[in-house]
């Protein structure tokens, strides 16, 4: 497998899209979105700890794919997104 932090990067960025796009008061977060973050956030730790597991950087790939899915980015962020998480390479 390859050593290699790309995920956590992709997830910065996804989050800081997130974060800017739905800063104002009129948007909401749909409960899904807020528990795909949770999940991501269990995933991420758990792939942190153990980055040689190949089942732990599925997992991580799968709830980064939840939330490319959430609302707040536009189709071309998503789009990019979605490429890059699939180009994670977990083997």
């Amino acid at each position: 497998m390859k050593k290699n932090l790309r995920p956590l990067f992709i997830i910065g960025c996804l989050m800081a899209s997130l974060n800017f796009s739905c800063g104002s008061d009129d948007k909401v977060t749909p409960a899904s979105c807020d528990n795909s973050i949770d999940d991501y956030t269990a995933a991420l730790n758990a792939y942190i700890a153990d980055i040689e597991n190949v089942a732990k950087c599925e997992a991580l790939k799968a709830t980064l794919n939840d939330l490319v899915d959430c609302p707040g980015l536009t189709a071309g962020q998503k789009a990019d997104y979605k490429a890059e998480v699939d180009a994670i390479d977990c083997n």
